[in-house]
């Protein structure tokens, strides 16, 4: 029944809009509707949700997705998706204790996709393409789980994702704004002009002028570059860049956005390190920049022969999070540099893929979202002697070797294509996952804070095409 009547409705929705009906209009073609369901299953075997530790946390979400596709005279592609997904809050209730709520199952509507692409030039070949709405957005086809840092990334703060609902498969960023495509040399050089909207923190609506291009340089070797000009684009400039001071009476603890800096009476009179400079604040605007490199030795030595298409690839990214220093936060560009390096291992056709990912990151401050979620400042907490974060710099200790112990990440990821129309996939990782809580807040840093030590694997069957 919904095979026959989504298209029906898509196509006459779109026929209405033009002010043609679908019988009058043979340029349109509704590809047939595409149903997909996953059910992911796995656990936290050692981990952190916020500053409480978890252990051998059950891990798991159930969901299907519709999705229907209609091709306009072969130029325009209309694409739509929704679904939901059945998920648990992360960490549960305690036993016979009074938060059993917290173990319910969980359900929420989504919409995966609402998009509309354009072909310039010729059909079958076009000279550009615009896309527009909401669609998944990759650029690092290398990056199962780590990497992707041009658009998964904050500058002012600092912070790296993985995961989100989708925590296993593609790696993608679901980017809310326009896309124009440029392919040149017979596709050898391509160019993506990207205005993604902000749709994941405030402030909220912010356009993000972003670059992206990406070079076959010989069979085998690609390399890409990008950039990312972060809320360059402000909607309201006073929320982009925010004006607001330290207020000792705010108890909700705001630390306001004023420039943290040396004290200059430290050595005589005063005992706090640092002081607020209230003539000066900090932004959530900045300049993000991206570099990859992807090889395939195969095409150096005849081809694939018995291995797979994606064995023995060799692959990196390294990004800069905010080109701009800023006294205390952003002091030390080194510090806002991510890199990802990893290598496609051989299976000899066994799987479609498998995969090991590291990534180094060495900020000094820990990969926190707090402030950013919770007083909409683009400044992050610290932690004291012992580990707990906080709000107050000169409660911060900068040398604390908690912060150094999630320098280091890493992901394994396999994929098995079955038969036509089901896939297995398996992850285990170290990474940047949040998970949400049971009102839906999330996990303000990742769930693995401790390289070495938290870990979780999860495994997804996939039906569906």
């Amino acid at each position: 029944m919904l095979r026959r009547i989504l298209p029906t409705l898509l196509a006459a929705a779109l026929s209405g809009a033009t002010g043609i009906s679908a019988e009058e209009n043979s340029g349109v073609a509704a590809l047939p509707l595409s149903m997909t369901t996953q059910v992911d299953a796995g656990q936290v075997v050692k981990g952190h949700v916020n500053d409480l530790k978890v252990e051998d946390q059950f891990l798991q979400r159930t969901s299907v997705w519709l999705t229907q596709e209609v091709v306009i005279e072969k130029r325009l592609s209309v694409k739509a998706g929704v679904g939901g997904v059945f998920w648990y809050a992360l960490p549960g209730g305690e036993i016979n204790g009074d938060a059993a709520h917290k173990n319910l199952t969980r359900f929420g509507p989504g919409i995966s996709q609402v998009q509309a692409v354009y072909a310039f030039g010729d059909t079958e070949k076009p000279t550009a393409s615009l896309q527009m709405g909401l669609f998944p957005y990759k650029y690092n086809p290398d990056a199962m789980d780590l990497g992707e840092y041009l658009l998964r990334s904050g500058a002012y703060p600092n912070y790296l994702a993985t995961g989100g609902w989708n925590i296993v498969s593609k790696a993608a960023y679901m980017m809310q704004g326009l896309r124009l495509n440029i392919p040149l040399w017979d596709g050898r050089f391509r160019s993506d002009f990207l205005l993604p909207m902000e749709r994941d923190f405030a402030p909220m609506g912010d356009l993000s002028p972003t670059y992206v291009g990406t070079l076959d340089v010989i069979p085998g070797l690609e390399i890409g570059a990008g950039a990312d000009c972060h809320h360059c684009i402000a909607i309201k400039p006073s929320l982009t860049s925010p004006k607001k001071g330290f207020n000792p009476n705010d108890a909700s603890g705001n630390p306001g956005n004023a420039y943290v800096v040396p004290n200059p009476d430290v050595a005589g009179r005063d005992t706090m390190p640092y002081v607020r400079d209230t003539t000066r604040f900090y932004t959530f605007q900045g300049l993000k920049l991206m570099g990859r490199i992807s090889l395939d030795p195969k095409a150096w030595f005849g081809g694939a022969g018995m291995l797979g298409s994606d064995d023995l690839k060799i692959f990196g990214e390294v990004a800069v999070l905010g080109w701009k220093n800023y006294p205390f936060y952003y002091e030390k560009r080194s510090e806002r540099m991510p890199y990802m390096f990893g290598f496609n291992l051989p299976t000899f056709r066994l799987l479609d893929v498998l995969s090991f990912q590291m990534e180094h990151f060495g900020s000094k401050f820990p990969n926190s979202e707090y402030d950013l979620y919770y007083f909409q400042l683009p400044i992050v907490n610290g932690v004291d002697s012992t580990g707990v974060q906080k709000q107050n710099p000169n409660q911060f200790d900068m040398k604390n070797t908690v912060i150094r112990r999630d320098d280091w990440k890493w992901s394994v990821y396999a994929k098995r294509e079955l038969t036509r129309g089901i896939r297995i996939y398996a992850q285990v990782a170290n990474d940047h996952l949040r998970v949400p809580a049971f009102n839906l807040q999330p996990s303000w840093t990742q769930i693995t804070d401790r390289n070495g030590k938290d870990w979780y694997y999860l495994m997804r069957l996939e039906m569906g095409i």
